[in-house]
């Protein structure tokens, strides 16, 4: 009798304490956010993405009744910073909004890697869609896709093309125009396009890609020019200037997106409620009118609709990567 009286105690106890634990479950994610939120940029101040986060997050911490906090991690191609996030409590307070490619290129070209990205981390949702543009010097003798591929093929090897290092999207895309045309630049790596814009503007290179925000004021004094954008349809900021595809007949430029990652385990019920905020955030008209004037194309996005993205990236990127048998060294 007192065994079957210590078990039915015994299986009271536990049916009372699992019948408490949701309760406190979900007046924790009800709660959410009750303390600071994080958004790591694994980049320097003042870059795109760093801009963007902060004024996301001003946004955001009015949505969602919250303070918000951007931690610049920056170093190692975003490997730092995303190490920091993959670090932290899957809790809901710390996020990652970082250069979407760069999930995708550090598992092909850094091992060992200290995460794994399909596994450690889930997706938000997009942030802000960031066309790349093939640009060139002035004192390029071109005026066009056309005349500068084959003026690029009469001077093989001589056409200087700075890119932010192995690995990187400008490198990639550089990869991509010599894989699709049969071009042979010389590859001239630099830290980023911060440091390949003064060098076009020196002589030291003559050619690259990147974002139109930081290459538009060289291109409207006239030291560089536009030839071709890597989107689907032409920019509102630059409506003269043709798509790769129309200039070219193929899609030879990579574009990317700033976009918003939790660590795997995040509670969902917190991932929907960020992902609701920030696509309020991101319709609001002054942040619209903020993007377009740079380049961006702000939005949000479901989580499933980022993942596929980031698959489709994979594919491709790793189609090159082994073709054109990039590794860093």
């Amino acid at each position: 009798m007192k065994r079957n009286f210590f078990r039915q105690s015994c299986a009271a106890a536990v049916v009372l304490l699992a019948a408490c634990v949701v309760p406190v479950q979900a007046w924790a994610q009800a709660s959410w956010p009750s303390r600071p939120i994080r958004i790591v940029v694994p980049y320097p101040p003042g870059t795109g993405p760093d801009v963007m986060a902060r004024l996301v997050g001003e946004g955001l911490a009015k949505e969602l009744k919250a303070t918000l906090v951007v931690e610049n991690k920056a170093g190692a191609n975003a490997v730092i910073g995303t190490s920091e996030v993959v670090k932290s409590p899957a809790d809901g307070y710390t996020f990652l909004l970082v250069d979407r490619l760069t999930l995708t290129v550090n598992p092909l070209l850094y091992q060992p890697l200290p995460f794994n990205p399909k596994k450690d981390l889930v997706s938000v949702s997009n942030i802000a869609d960031v066309n790349l543009y093939l640009v060139v010097s002035s004192q390029l003798p071109v005026s066009d896709f056309k005349s500068f591929v084959a003026y690029s093929k009469s001077h093989p090897g001589q056409v200087t093309f700075g890119t932010g290092g192995v690995g990187s999207v400008m490198h990639l895309n550089m990869e991509l125009l010599q894989a699709g045309t049969g071009v042979e630049f010389l590859h001239v790596p630099y830290k980023a396009l911060a440091e390949v814009i003064p060098a076009m503007l020196g002589g030291q290179v003559v050619a690259t890609s990147g974002g139109v925000e930081a290459i538009l004021p060289h291109v409207q004094k006239g030291t560089m020019k536009l030839l071709a954008v890597g989107a689907a349809s032409r920019a509102p900021v630059a409506p003269t200037v043709p798509t790769i595809t129309e200039a070219s007949g193929s899609d030879l430029l990579l574009s990317t997106s700033y976009s918003l990652h939790a660590k795997a385990g995040t509670p969902p019920e917190v991932l929907a409620r960020m992902n609701a905020a920030l696509a309020k955030v991101l319709a609001a008209p002054e942040l619209q009118a903020f993007a377009t004037a740079r380049g961006l194309r702000a939005g949000a996005s479901q989580p499933a609709e980022l993942d596929a993205q980031i698959a489709v990236d994979g594919e491709r990127i790793g189609k090159l990567v082994r073709e054109r048998n990039i590794k860093v060294q």
